[in-house]
């Protein structure tokens, strides 16, 4: 698709993200739904009123009515359409830079939109076929705000009070209208840094990575916190340090998940990316339970699919209980709750409960009219060499060999830059290594032969 990615239209203001596109996906959307309330949000970026504003306008033309919620969070707005919509659209560019922002659309059940339904937004939006209403048939403008019912359901749905002492960074994000207030009213302790909302994200960068946040770490110790919890620019993602200032990589906070959930349900199916490790695989398979993975970008796709008790991929998660969207409020929550009633610090509960794998991961330069070339070459060559290995191969995304003894070799095209990702786990160091050298040293001699050949 032209427009939409993993994670709807994202790109940077003027070059891909303009009002004219605004008001077209607006327009596109008010044709493809024909009637109803469209509920509508936004992040706190400085470009993200004038989208908004667009956005409405292209609704109205079409006859939509709309409920405008304001400056909140994602998980937020997708809540607020499951109650008040028909469809709901996020002005937000997630954790990209300030320079960016997008548009996510929304069903009425708090779905991100499905790929076949993004594609028949592109399809309206190319061929200018849009709904229009007379002048009689333009509906109200109205605004709700909802964040403290948002609040007060996530509190019933957790159910839980804690004493906890809680560092939140919110980036300057969206997330701060909300995080710091949840936390208070389960009783946590709150220590807040970067919580007033700012475009320009003046603390740090929003992608909650590692070296993003590293310096939370030290904050944890020198305060003395039991976790420390930081969100990106929209509040969609969610990253954790524990009371050590150690922090949780994705796919020990996914597995942890997991193990909670297949424990539930003594069993279940759980939903992962392509990306994501087997230490998700062993604690599901020992609770009973059974993992599938799908695409960056399409837990909810896997969770309709499969239907799944739990979904997620690095720094998302999805409650299908409470809704069907990525929610970091209810998963901080979640987490708070599970740490008291362990009755452990949660790096105590983590080194008892979820198993340690050794993960690399590189990328490889590469043009993008070669990477189709260089994924078969590379597939075949490593297929041949790990054949007496290999347990099962995925072809999402690129591919990926999960081997017998738990380690893993993926090799994906990014979608967003010219590179190729190369990903590998194992069991202990040495395996990881060795899987590593000879993957890594595949996919960049592929390049350099696709590339000569094309000389």
């Amino acid at each position: 698709m032209k427009l939409f990615g993993t994670a709807g239209i994202r790109g940077t203001l003027w070059e891909k993200v303009t009002p004219d596109l605004a008001l077209n996906v607006g327009r596109a959307l008010g044709t493809y739904i024909r009637k109803g309330k469209v509920a509508v949000a936004r992040d706190g970026r400085t470009s993200s009123i004038m989208l908004e504003n667009a956005l409405v306008s292209g609704l109205l033309s079409s006859g939509m009515e709309v409920i405008q919620f304001g400056l909140i969070p994602t998980p937020t707005l997708a809540w607020g359409t499951n109650r008040y919509g028909d469809a709901g659209v996020m002005i937000t560019a997630s954790h990209n830079p300030p320079t960016d922002n997008g548009i996510k659309v929304f069903n009425g059940d708090g779905t991100e939109f499905y790929l076949e339904q993004e594609a028949e937004l592109e399809r309206i939006i190319f061929s200018g076929e849009y709904k229009k209403v007379d002048w009689d048939g333009i509906r109200k403008v109205r605004q709700r705000d909802i964040v403290d019912e948002y609040i007060g359901t996530v509190l019933d749905f957790v159910d839980h009070e804690t004493s906890l002492k809680v560092l939140y960074d919110g980036a300057n994000g969206a997330g701060s209208v909300v995080a710091p207030y949840l936390l208070r009213e389960m009783g946590a302790k709150v220590i807040s840094i970067n919580a007033h909302i700012d475009g320009h994200f003046p603390g740090r960068k929003p992608e909650p990575r590692y070296d993003n946040i590293a310096y939370l770490g030290n904050l944890v110790r020198e305060l003395g916190v039991d976790l420390a919890i930081a969100q990106d620019g929209d509040a969609d993602r969610i990253a954790v340090f524990d009371e050590k200032g150690n922090y949780i990589d994705e796919d020990t906070l996914i597995a942890l998940f997991a193990k909670l959930y297949v424990e539930e349900h003594g069993g279940g199916v759980i939903v992962t990316s392509i990306n994501t490790g087997s230490r998700i695989d062993e604690v599901v398979e020992n609770g009973g339970g059974r993992v599938y993975r799908v695409p960056l970008g399409q837990p909810h796709d896997g969770i309709k699919k499969y239907n799944a008790i739990f979904a997620a991929e690095p720094w998302k998660f999805i409650h299908p209980r409470f809704g069907l969207w990525i929610d970091s409020f209810v998963t901080m929550g979640l987490l708070i709750k599970l740490i008291d009633e362990r009755g452990k610090p949660l790096s105590e509960i983590i080194r008892e409960e979820i198993p340690t794998y050794y993960l690399t991961k590189k990328n490889v330069k590469c043009p993008d009219r070669y990477k189709k070339t260089v994924l078969e070459v590379a597939r075949h060559v490593l297929e041949e060499k790990l054949r007496s290995e290999i347990k099962e191969i995925l072809t999402i995304s690129g591919f990926r060999f999960n081997l017998k003894d738990g380690s893993w070799v993926l090799v994906r095209p990014s979608g967003t830059e010219p590179k190729i990702r190369v990903v590998v786990e194992g069991p202990t160091e040495k395996k990881r290594d060795e899987l590593f050298e000879l993957a890594y040293n595949t996919v960049r001699r592929a390049v350099e032969e696709a590339m000569k050949k094309k000389e």
